[in-house]
């Protein structure tokens, strides 16, 4: 069953788009920043997940922005997978907060993608 984004709500489309490349950004920056000192070597668990996580906003709100008709389940997949991978982040970006510079900024954007994420699902019938 293939769904329009005219049926998903735009408003939700719009902040659900805005938020994922924002906490993709985000992500992003910190795995970049994260990964300088280190050099060539192997990444850290922590950094291998901002980089799933900016990749998988980044891939979703692609999605979302270049194609009119989505197939329902498809998507559900995609925006759930979004989410629990935002929440994951967020949560690890918490746990830093006290003693990483711009650690709670970057749970704040991931938990913001996380509940844009989840309020898109409800419109996604």
């Amino acid at each position: 069953m293939a769904v329009s984004t005219d049926e998903l709500g735009r408003e939700a489309l719009v902040r659900y788009i805005e938020d994922g490349f924002v906490c993709a950004q985000a992500c992003a920056e910190c795995a970049t920043a994260c990964l300088r000192p280190a050099g060539p070597a192997e990444p850290s668990a922590a950094q291998r997940l901002d980089l799933r996580c900016a990749d998988v906003c980044e891939q979703t709100s692609r999605m979302l922005t270049q194609h009119g008709r989505h197939d329902a389940p498809g998507l559900r997949a995609q925006v759930e997978l979004c989410a629990a991978t935002c929440a994951a982040c967020a949560a690890d970006y918490e746990r830093l907060a006290a003693t990483a510079p711009g650690a709670a900024e970057r749970a704040a954007a991931c938990r913001r993608c996380e509940r844009a994420c989840r309020d898109f699902l409800v419109n996604l019938v």
